[in-house]
This record gives C-alpha cells, sequence and structure tokens, in this order.
C-alpha cells in the first residue's frame, strides 16, 4: 500500500495525473447573434427601445439608421463592430 501511495504523491508534485502545467481556457466570447437574442427580449427578431435604450454605447436612435423605431441584427452588427477597439 505505501508503495501505491508513495507513487500517486509522487506522480501529483509532478503534474502528471492532474495537468497542472496546463493553462485555464479562455471563456468563449458570445457571438455577435447570441448578444443580438440577449437583447431581444420578446424574440420577434428586432430590439425595440424599450428593450434597449443603448447598444454598443450609442444612443438607439443612433443606432436605428433607417428610423424605423427597431433595431435590425445588421443594425446591431454595424454598431458593435464600430464600438469594438481594431484587432492587432
Amino acid at each position: 500500500m505505501k508503495p501505491l501511495m508513495l507513487a500517486a504523491l509522487a506522480a501529483t508534485s509532478l503534474g502528471l495525473l492532474g495537468g497542472c502545467d496546463q493553462r485555464p481556457e479562455r471563456p468563449a466570447e458570445p457571438t455577435l447573434q447570441t448578444r443580438f437574442d440577449k437583447a431581444d427580449l420578446n424574440k420577434d427578431g428586432v430590439i425595440e427601445q424599450k428593450e434597449a435604450t443603448s447598444i454598443a454605447d450609442r444612443p438607439f436612435g443612433d443606432v436605428d439608421t433607417n428610423d424605423n423605431q427597431v433595431v435590425s441584427i445588421d443594425e446591431f452588427e454595424v454598431a458593435v463592430q464600430s464600438a469594438a477597439p481594431p484587432r492587432g
């Protein structure tokens, strides 16, 4: 019994049992569609002003570019992409 315990202890200290040298995974960033769906509280396929007063730190009226009182997925995408810092 003692040799087995010593082997387990040695393996643990070397990181062989738990993968101790692995870095934790970064949580996946929600997709654009997921973010849109979360804002679309009544699930009608558009975001109304009562569902979101601002999108991507911009006033609702600025994001609603065709002034139809709702934000489509296309308008939402433009707003989110223009607010995102450039990748580099």
